[in-house]
């Protein structure tokens, strides 16, 4: 389906390829990897589709679309989470041994790398990586699904522009809407200030349990990319 197609490409673009580009910077820096995927996520919003919801729905519906299509993200990384403290932490389980044979697959992929760079890759968290791109992948494709259904249980459905809209480079998008990159970013403040040291150590304040501060960080998160796609729409 392009309308799922198209979700999956906007997340892998926005919050994937920051993801695992990640673990490069120190660590006081990674919470900067979600302002940049706020800027990823507005150029994706702005830039025109192929497809559209006829008749079109009201701003109030493609509000509620959005928010519906965000929605699995939380569970989803929940989930990820707990799966990986648990049933993948489990050396007996089959979630222990996939994470054992993906990081001894990694391992020996790292030994054939030059030795200065086989050893810094071989730190790299490949199976946190792989465990997050697999949880935004299944939350966007249910995500997508769910905004689908939604439109067409209220009358609209999805059609193909009969002329495509035509796509601008992204330094002409660049000069011609820097705001809109920096409006993009602006929500994902918050999400960046919990993600750091300072908001972690707020979160998991002694009694607060761990499970509550990735699920605080992540709706966090949701609201920024819900508050970036509507103004995103409303520039397309």
């Amino acid at each position: 389906m392009p309308y799922v197609a198209r979700g999956m490409r906007t997340t892998f673009l926005s919050f994937t390829v920051p993801t695992i580009l990640a673990p490069f910077l120190p660590a006081p820096l990674q919470p900067l990897r979600l302002l940049a995927c706020g800027a990823i996520y507005a150029d994706q919003q702005i830039q025109p589709s192929d497809v559209r919801f006829h008749p079109q729905p009201s701003r109030r519906r493609q509000f509620a679309g959005i928010l519906v299509s965000l929605l699995p993200f939380i569970p989803a990384f929940a989930i990820q989470a707990h799966l990986t403290e648990t049933w993948c932490a489990n050396p007996s389980s089959l979630g222990g041994r996939m994470a054992a044979a993906s990081q001894h697959a990694w391992g020996r992929f790292c030994q054939r790398l030059p030795h200065h760079i086989g050893a810094v890759a071989l730190r790299y968290p490949i199976n946190f990586v792989l465990a997050r791109f697999a949880a935004q992948m299944a939350a966007v494709t249910t995500g997508s699904l769910l905004a689908l259904c939604y439109h067409r249980m209220r009358g609209s459905r999805l059609v193909t522009r009969p002329k495509p809209l035509q796509s601008r480079s992204l330094r002409e998008r660049l000069q011609s809407r820097p705001d809109a990159y920096a409006i993009g970013a602006a929500p994902f403040i918050l999400p960046a200030v919990l993600d750091s040291r300072f908001g972690r150590a707020l979160l998991q304040a002694p009694g607060v349990p761990r499970a509550l501060c990735g699920l605080v960080i992540t709706t966090s998160l949701v609201g920024a990319a819900l508050v970036t796609a509507v103004v995103g729409t409303e520039q397309r």
